[in-house]
Parts: structure tokens; C-alpha cells; sequence
């Protein structure tokens, strides 16, 4: 089976992604910044592997790098307004608080704050997104469904590109819209 649809196209059901991420991590992510993408000169931004976890395969796994390091799972959540990471990986890589930017997390169990951080650089495939902002909170929930999973991608990232998931090869393709003559 080859998925292929515009990421902007799928904020329109973001709502069915967040009630789907939330019922398996209990939280989504309100979004506070987008961030600088760039991609390779061809616009193709690059294929990479991913993975099927959960019970029947329902969380796409996918290898980034953050600030050079890496490869961290993160499972691909077109639900979650925002990436996010588990608390402890933004204490591992040393991810500066932006103590100014106010986040909220909402989900089945309620709603509360989290920190928000700034991320240099993070790498999907070829694509790379500079100067980004994530969330960091407790995701140690997901490592049920997941284990060895670090946090989710996010909108905050995925929105800039077309992807494709190509679950017969397990492979997911991120690539740059073709121009459509609007100023961003």
C-alpha cells in the first residue's frame, strides 16, 4: 500500500491524530514555533527507513538526528501540533529552555504546562530544520507501546514538506512542495 498526501492537507484531520496519539501517549503538544527548513538543492529532501511499533504496527518510527546526534527514534505524529521529547533526552543533549515561551500540553488526563527548548538542528532523511522549538516532558508512558522511542515528530516539522509513507517498503519520503507561487 503507497500513502501519499500533502502535509498541509492532513491538518485538516489533525484532530482524529491527536485523539489517536493522545489515547497511546495521553498528551499533545500546543505548538509555539516552527522553525527554518532547508532541503537539498533537487528540492528532494530524501527517504529513510522506518518502523512499525505498537500493537498492530499503529506508531510509525522513524531515526532523526538532533544537533548532530543520533540516530533517536521518534514516532511520526501528524496529530501533534509541536515535536516533542521526553524530558530526559533534553537533559542528555543539553537543549537550552526557552524560559520566556510558554507551553501547554493537552490531553485525555488534563492539561498542564511544559518547557519548551531550542533545537539547532534536526535531521529527518535529507531534510534538516534549523532553530526549532520542542517541547520536553515525561514520555516515559510510550515506552510501553514503543520502547526505545524518545519523543514524537511533530507538525512543527512535517508541515513544510509532501510526505509519503510507503508502508510495502517501510519507507518514508519527505520532499519539498513544488512552488505554488504564494509568498510564505
Amino acid at each position: 500500500m503507497l500513502l501519499a498526501a500533502p502535509v498541509r492537507s492532513l491538518c485538516r484531520i489533525a484532530l482524529l491524530g491527536v485523539v489517536a496519539f493522545a489515547a497511546v501517549s495521553g498528551w499533545a503538544c500546543a505548538d509555539v514555533g516552527v522553525g527554518d527548513v532547508s532541503a537539498p538543492a533537487d528540492s528532494a529532501s530524501g527517504e529513510l527507513g522506518f518502523r512499525l511499533a505498537g500493537p498492530g504496527g499503529a506508531a510509525v518510527v522513524v531515526p532523526v538526528h538532533i544537533n548532530g546526534q543520533g540516530p533517536i527514534d521518534l514516532i511520526l505524529d501528524t496529530g501533534a501540533t509541536m515535536t516533542c521529547v521526553d524530558s530526559s533526552l533534553a537533559r542528555e543533549l543539553s537543549l537550552p529552555e526557552q524560559r520566556l515561551t510558554i507551553g501547554t500540553a493537552i490531553g485525555v488526563g488534563g492539561a498542564g504546562r511544559v518547557r519548551v527548548h531550542r533545537v539547532d538542528s534536526l535531521r529527518v532523511a535529507g531534510s534538516v530544520t534549523r532553530r526549532l522549538s520542542v517541547c520536553a516532558m515525561d514520555l516515559s508512558a510510550m515506552k510501553v507501546v514503543a520502547p526505545g522511542v524518545r519523543g514524537r515528530l511533530g507538525l512543527n516539522v512535517l508541515r513544510r514538506f509532501t510526505m509519503t509513507l510507503d508502508f510495502e517498503r517501510k519507507v518514508l519520503r519527505l520532499a519539498a512542495p513544488a512552488a505554488r507561487g504564494v509568498a510564505r
